[in-house]
């Protein structure tokens, strides 16, 4: 294992800054806004073991009143550049409203995480699909922390928060404003809402690190919800949020829970 990593959507990457401050080694497909499109990027197979990005969220959001496909269409360059390059293991980004999806080859591991768990500053909640290789040796699923949200000092931080831009780069974990002179100020304020705050990044590097390169894994049962968190004693659920979303499922497919 190489520990390369291929970031995708990178943005500012605060997401690949949190797997570096990590030992990783990431290396940037580009991003939109620097002239790049992922439609014309074609990777080798083989050459990293894993692949993160947060794919553009807008048409997913709950708040978006005139959904288009564009999300969608990202979504599956995602799962066309994971497809080609066969990594190790994949991890991907995203709102709440995030379609969940499956990528041949891949064992799948869906859970959600808030910033309010890490930092009681400003919550807001994404959407984390992890994978892994199914001939892979040994079974790499991550024990992600769940919490209740604590209360917070400040809403979530978007691309269009009122806050200033000092206070969005310390609760995102930005400390590079200054080089971003090319930017307006909305134009900051949009990467750095939109990036994935580096206690978060940093945090996910680690329990990677830990379950697939130091072999580091908790026994027990896992949550029914498919979140791949272990769960205590005789519960079938890790949380009431993962009660909830396995009831959800349920109901769709007509099953027990």
């Amino acid at each position: 294992m190489n520990r390369l990593v291929l970031s995708l959507f990178s943005g500012i990457d605060l997401f690949g800054k949190g797997f570096v401050n990590n030992n990783f080694c990431v290396v940037s497909a580009g991003d939109k806004f620097l002239g790049s499109d992922i439609r014309d990027f074609k990777p080798p197979q083989g050459f990293c073991d894993g692949v993160i990005g947060g794919s553009p969220c807008q048409d997913f959001s709950r708040l978006n009143r005139n959904p288009k496909d564009y999300s969608l269409e990202m979504l599956n360059q995602f799962i066309r550049v994971v497809t080609n390059v066969k990594p190790l293991w994949f991890l991907h980004e995203n709102v709440v409203g995030v379609p969940e999806f499956v990528v041949d080859g891949y064992r799948i591991q869906r859970f959600e995480l808030d910033l309010s768990w890490f930092n009681p500053i400003a919550s807001r909640r994404r959407i984390f699909t992890f994978g892994f290789k199914c001939d892979a040796p040994g079974e790499y699923l991550l024990n992600p922390i769940i919490k209740n949200n604590p209360p917070t000092t400040h809403r979530a931080v978007t691309c269009q928060d009122s806050l200033s831009l000092k206070e969005m780069a310390q609760i995102q974990g930005c400390d590079f404003v200054g080089e971003l002179e090319h930017f307006s100020v909305k134009g900051k304020k949009t990467v750095i809402g939109n990036a994935v705050p580096l206690v978060m990044s940093q945090y996910l590097a680690e329990i990677i690190d830990l379950a697939i390169y130091q072999s580091v894994t908790t026994p027990g049962e896992k949550c029914n919800c498919g979140c791949g968190r272990i769960v205590k004693g005789k519960a079938k659920h890790a949380h009431q949020n993962c009660r909830k979303k396995a009831s959800r499922a349920a109901l769709k497919c007509d099953t027990p829970v």
